[in-house]
């Protein structure tokens, strides 16, 4: 049988996207925060001999040509610093003396010596290993000691097993459990325990050893007591409820977590990346990047390249970095403007919130601010990612001011912001006496023609930090009277 193959030329014409460096680096350094970009420039300043800070003066800085041609030639070769020390400090400080040097670095070395000097946070753990070396009887004791003691967590609490420490020693499980019950009462007294309970009942003891009541309320009623449930307490304790009352308070002034109180945590400070301001009735929009240094071109490099005799691949080196600036200059100038051209959308959207502060909230979308300003949604996403906004009602996450929509029936559509300041605002007005309940406040909202779930109510309580009917019945008896 005859096969016959045909050939057939032709042109398809298809889409691609290409993802150039400049157009990468954008969608970088739009997703950083202010804090990350200054980082990002303190990086680019030391990477690219060919940017400086605006704030420089090239014209005070005094440097022979042929070394620095001798410098970058040698970086050429595979040295990875453009510079040497000395030129460095020229580029970055002028035309120093060597006694001004000198002096300065005797400054760093005092300055040096003086942070070094300060006062050392105790931790938990040295607090407890230095009590365990007085109290132990014998190195292995002491390296029993140790081991507790370094599982613990940031609470003070021992969860390990027992048995399993036991066998690694090649101790007794009581042996373990004396050593641990030694730790409960170091100081702070209600470590080494598994849970919130037991370090109270260890503290109770130390504290309270004759108050009978309380024991029995913390050992046997202990989830009565965090639902507040007085009446069940009371008559399983055989006491008057206001007596629970006192005893409940007492509770209060021990610590659940003793542990914490020596726990060394890393402070995250917050630097609103944006601040908005509504002064008589216009809309203020800036972006708090003063801080941030200035960059740009060292026309330095710009006059080698001029030279005639400037070899090719100290050209082409010179301009690859001047390429790289350019491009730096240009997406700091870029990012500047969409984010706040996308912050300004999204507060012209919210300006309800800036007049009258948090549960005025609207509806609002990546999608529809992107509509807005004519750009794409991923462009919004990123712009407002990690960012943080200053407001006169205080440092929000810009992703704060995106809601959900729920439907109402009269198709006045609500934000879950908004639904959630009618909650509060009902609860705040309700009779303390007769706390309403979830499922009266869903028939006061439909009333309002929203309709939303009972169990979205108790969520949206639990967001508001709002306990449930009978709880806040308790609350307020408790403060109105101080008995119930």
């Amino acid at each position: 049988m005859d096969m016959a193959v045909s050939l057939q030329l032709g042109l398809k014409q298809n889409q691609k996207l290409i993802l150039t460096q400049s157009l990468k680096q954008a969608i970088e350094l739009l997703q950083l925060s202010t804090i990350e970009l200054s980082e990002r420039l303190s990086e680019e300043l030391l990477n690219n001999p060919v940017i400086e800070e605006s704030s420089q003066s090239t014209t005070d800085i005094e440097i022979n040509d042929d070394s620095l041609l001798a410098s970058i030639n040698q970086n050429l070769s595979g040295d990875e610093s453009v510079f040497n020390k000395d030129e460095e400090r020229l580029l970055k400080y002028g035309d120093y003396s060597d006694s001004s040097y000198s002096q300065s670095s005797d400054d760093d070395r005092k300055r040096s010596y003086l942070e070094s000097v300060v006062a050392h946070e105790e931790s938990l753990t040295e607090h407890l290993q230095w009590q365990a070396h007085l109290i132990a009887s014998s190195t292995k004791e002491l390296a029993v000691y140790d081991s507790i003691i370094t599982s613990l967590d940031e609470n003070g609490f021992f969860t390990d097993n027992v048995s399993a420490l036991a066998e690694e020693f090649g101790v007794s499980r009581k042996k373990i459990t004396d050593i641990i019950a030694k730790i409960n009462y170091f100081d702070p007294v209600g470590c080494a325990v598994k849970n919130v309970q037991e370090s109270l009942i260890v503290q109770a003891g130390h504290f309270y050893p004759d108050d009978m009541s309380m024991h029995k309320i913390l050992n046997s009623y202990f989830r009565d007591l965090e639902k507040l449930d007085y009446e069940k307490i009371s008559k399983g304790v055989n006491v008057s409820i206001n007596t629970v009352i006192q005893k409940s308070k007492l509770i209060q002034g021990l610590d659940p977590f003793p542990g914490r109180q020596y726990s060394v945590r890393e402070v995250r400070y917050i630097i609103p990346d944006i601040d908005v301001k509504l002064i008589d009735g216009e809309l203020i929009v800036t972006l708090n990047d003063d801080w941030i240094p200035g960059i740009r071109i060292n026309s330095y490099y710009v006059r080698i390249l001029k030279k005639k005799s400037i070899e090719k691949k100290l050209k082409d080196y010179i301009q690859d970095k001047l390429q790289s600036a350019r491009y730096l200059i240009k997406n700091i100038s870029s990012r500047r403007e969409t984010i706040i051209k996308v912050v300004t959308a999204i507060m012209q959207v919210q300006r309800e919130f800036l007049e009258k502060g948090p549960g005025n909230l609207k509806p609002l979308t990546h999608i529809e601010i992107a509509d807005m300003i004519g750009m794409h949604e991923s462009t919004v996403s990123r712009a407002t990612a990690g960012k943080f906004v200053q407001t006169s009602w205080g440092v929000f996450e810009l992703k704060y001011f995106f809601v959900s929509k729920l439907k109402s029936q009269n198709n006045d559509n609500k934000s879950s912001d908004q639904v959630m300041g009618l909650i509060k605002n009902i609860i705040d007005n309700e009779d303390s006496m007769k706390p309403l309940s979830d499922e009266d406040i869903v028939m006061m909202l439909k009333k309002n023609g929203i309709n939303i779930a009972r169990r979205t109510i108790s969520k949206y309580r639990g967001i508001l930090q709002i306990p449930p009917s009978n709880k806040r019945k308790k609350i307020n008896m408790i403060k109105s009277e101080g008995t119930l």
